[in-house]
């Protein structure tokens, strides 16, 4: 910032100062009294009932009423009130003179001091827009993000052993949907993690495989499948593992082996599994493309699949569905927000309809929970489903009615619906 602005910056806002503050010294030093205001007004009135009375406003009766009532608030005030005296005393002037001098060379010396008088304006048709879209699927990060990854990797330079660093730069980089590095981190971890067991752990192979499917444009790659012909027998990562296999055996071809699998792995599955929806697609489409109808498909040992759709019951004896919890569990909600990030686009949308579908049939069971019909509201809306929407706010306006928030998201789901 030059001088020449900085002194014309500096005399403008002492200009703003001093005629705030003038305003103010003249109340203090030409002051009057409150009751001979007020018996001014009161005669100003007086005057103004006559007026009336020619043109007509008023009659005899109401203008001799008024001034009766006038003249009652004269008789109330103190007559021995007198005016104020005018301030005499220079100390409020002379520091009023020090703030309209002293206050703008105060302001700026903080702003030099803790401002960034350096940096250039944004013009202002730049302003408010939004960033360009990226040209990769690979979005920048932020610049603490950047730095933060930066010392990461630093420090993995130097510590080449560390398991736990090689996982947090893997996720991270998988967070940023950054596939490649995200699976060269993960298969660091997973040859480290070899050192500790004879299978190494299972968990981070299995990750390293689902990152180099994604990192591959949803090919399963022959090193992917070996990673999770790895994991097939650890219970956590089988289905997974079965999962990805089947799609394997799509893509080499074998599309009637694969949806066999799947069938298998719906089978096998509890009913409130968060990858049910996606699977149930995969079934479907591997039908349709086979002629077969997918009601019709049975399990290998040859059981009917039963009902069918995304919000079907899929309870099997060894494997029911616990009843549902007012409260999520948390090791189930980073569970689904993983299996929503990781998953294809075109299978995220039936996952998050099968998990709104999920809340709306456990609500049917526990009414009274507000927390559920708010976010199950909140679902709808962002579904593009305002009267689904209108109706689980109207559940829970009923459970609070004198809640002016769910009032206001009812009506705006109402009007949306219209």
């Amino acid at each position: 910032m030059s001088l020449g602005l900085a002194i014309a910056l500096m005399g403008m806002t002492t200009l703003a100062v001093a005629i705030l503050l003038v305003p103010l010294l003249l109340r203090q030093r030409f002051g009057g009294s409150r009751e001979a205001y007020n018996l001014t007004v009161y005669r100003d009135q007086l005057a103004e009932i006559g007026r009336d009375i020619d043109r007509g406003v008023l009659t005899a009766e109401q203008a001799e009423a008024a001034r009766a009532e006038i003249g009652r608030r004269i008789l109330a005030l103190n007559p021995a009130e007198q005016p104020a005296a005018a301030v005499t005393s220079p100390v409020p002037f002379a520091a009023a003179i020090v703030a309209v001098i002293a206050l703008p060379f105060a302001a700026w010396t903080i702003y030099a001091a803790l401002g960034s008088p350096g940096v250039p304006d944004q013009p202002y048709a730049s302003r408010g827009k939004a960033n360009p879209p990226t040209t990769t699927a690979e979005a920048s990060p932020p610049h603490d993000m950047s730095e933060i990854l930066g010392r990461l990797r630093k420090h993995l330079a130097e510590q080449p052993t560390d398991v736990n660093g090689w996982l947090l730069l893997a996720r991270s980089t998988m967070s940023l949907n950054r596939f490649a590095e995200a699976a060269d981190a993960y298969r660091h971890a997973a040859e480290l993690s070899a050192g500790q067991s004879p299978e190494g752990r299972l968990d981070i192979i299995g990750d390293w495989g689902e990152a180099q499917v994604l990192a591959a444009g949803g090919v399963v790659t022959p090193q992917a499948r070996e990673a999770f012909e790895k994991t097939l027998e650890d219970p956590e990562n089988a289905p997974r593992s079965r999962y990805y296999l089947a799609l394997a055996a799509q893509q080499q071809g074998d599309v009637k082996g694969a949806l066999q699998k799947w069938v298998d792995l719906e089978a096998d599955s509890p009913g409130d599994a968060d990858y049910l929806a996606m699977l149930r697609q995969r079934i479907t489409t591997a039908a349709t493309t086979l002629g077969l109808d997918p009601a019709a498909l049975k399990t290998s040992s040859g059981a009917p699949r039963g009902p069918t759709g995304p919000t079907a019951p899929v309870a099997t004896a060894q494997a029911a569905p616990a009843p549902a919890s007012s409260t999520p569990d948390p090791q189930r909600v980073r569970e689904a927000e993983k299996a929503l990030q990781n998953a294809p686009p075109e299978d995220r949308q039936a996952m998050i309809n099968s998990m709104v579908e999920r809340l709306a049939t456990r609500l049917e069971q526990q009414p009274d929970d507000l927390e559920g019909w708010v976010r199950l509201g909140r679902s709808y809306m962002v579904l593009g489903q305002p009267q689904k929407a209108r109706e689980a706010y109207a559940h829970a306006v009923k459970l609070r009615p004198d809640d002016p928030g769910l009032k206001k998201a009812y009506a705006e789901a109402d009007a949306a619906a219209k």
